[in-house]
């Protein structure tokens, strides 16, 4: 069937958020004279600016008001989308909000009573598959063919330039190997490597091969960067709760390396060209590892109660068998490389 009007109801995280990249350009290879909207919460729209698969981005409050929902739903019923896609796998809001919407076809994943506000109940996969592979799935249940698995974030000017001057501003000087580190996980402490060890490993970074290192989080990482700062000799570039989203992929794109817990920074980062080193604890990297092998490390100690999922644990004896010479092993190979084509 031919769809004019499509309706895709996006997701609420930074890593889902570059996930279902490669189901957006699916869709638009599938349906390619069809108008596409993406619904997403405001704080993630900037991610699909420039998207060549995506023709409207309608951004709102996740926690709007009444209101503002209302509202929502009223500007979406005018729009007389013929399909919807939910990306989001167990909620029930969406589904909802798509009905009150009346869009006429709604396809999402099976769950629960859920599943009687859609007209297409997609099962979900039996066996664990990557994110990617599992938004997918969606499109897919339209018979559509898939193509390119591609995750995509558009490069910005602006943002480029932003962090070139922010970059200066903090004393980097042009060519000298740059470092980011990311030590902070939005889900839980059961996701994030030691600040300590962190520490550690940037004095070692620093010492070893003279490069600059730049600390990344958001503004409620600042306690956690703040006790990395306080465990180094050195200074580093601190650029926590400094970027947009954006700035951070451009900041991102500057390094020659990046180092970091599984995270939303971790898959904004894939769609880069800088080399990755990606620490995994209680999540499997099989189904949100970085979406790209070439220029990526894994290091992830599988124990007996691997994966776990949890957001916080006592032990964190996935964590403590990562040591800090783990990751200067994995390191060594790209920054070798870069050091000698500097000199």
């Amino acid at each position: 069937m031919e769809y004019k009007k499509i309706l895709v109801k996006g997701v609420n995280w930074v890593g889902d958020a570059i996930f279902i990249t490669p189901a957006l350009s699916t869709l638009r290879s599938g349906f390619p004279k069809a108008k596409i909207s993406l619904l997403v919460p405001e704080n993630l729209a900037e991610i699909y600016e420039e998207n060549p698969n995506i023709d409207e981005l309608i951004a709102y409050r996740r926690k709007g008001s009444l209101k503002e929902r209302i509202k929502l739903i009223r500007t979406l019923k005018k729009k007389r989308f013929n399909l919807g896609i939910i990306m989001q796998s167990t909620s029930y809001e969406p589904a909802i909000l798509l009905s009150l919407a009346r869009i006429p076809e709604r396809v999402g994943y099976s769950h629960s009573l859920r599943n009687l506000l859609l007209t297409k109940v997609v099962e979900r996969p039996k066996e664990a598959q990557h994110e990617v592979d599992f938004f997918l799935g969606l499109v897919k249940s339209l018979g559509i063919k898939v193509e390119k698995k591609e995750v995509f974030m558009a490069e910005d000017r602006e943002a480029r330039e932003w962090a070139e001057k922010f970059l200066i501003e903090n004393g980097y000087r042009e060519g000298d190997p740059l470092i980011g580190i990311f030590p902070g996980a939005y889900f839980g402490s059961a996701k994030r490597w030691f600040p300590e060890r962190y520490a550690t490993l940037a004095e070692r970074l620093i010492k070893d091969y003279e490069v600059r290192v730049v600390l990344f989080g958001e503004k409620n990482d600042l306690p956690l960067i703040q006790k990395i700062i306080d465990n180094m000799m050195a200074t580093p570039i601190n650029a926590t709760g400094k970027t947009s989203l954006k700035q951070l992929r451009a900041l991102i794109e500057r390094c020659h390396l990046f180092i970091t817990n599984d995270s939303g920074p971790l898959q904004i980062a894939s769609t880069t060209r800088t080399s990755i080193i990606a620490l995994f604890g209680s999540s499997d990297p099989k189904k949100t590892g970085p979406w790209r092998e070439e220029g990526c490390t894994i290091i992830y100690k599988r124990i007996p109660c691997s994966p776990c999922f949890k957001r916080k644990c006592r032990s964190l004896v996935c964590f403590k068998a990562i040591t800090v010479e783990d990751i200067l092993r994995a390191a060594k190979t790209y920054l070798s490389r870069e050091c000698q084509s500097n000199q």
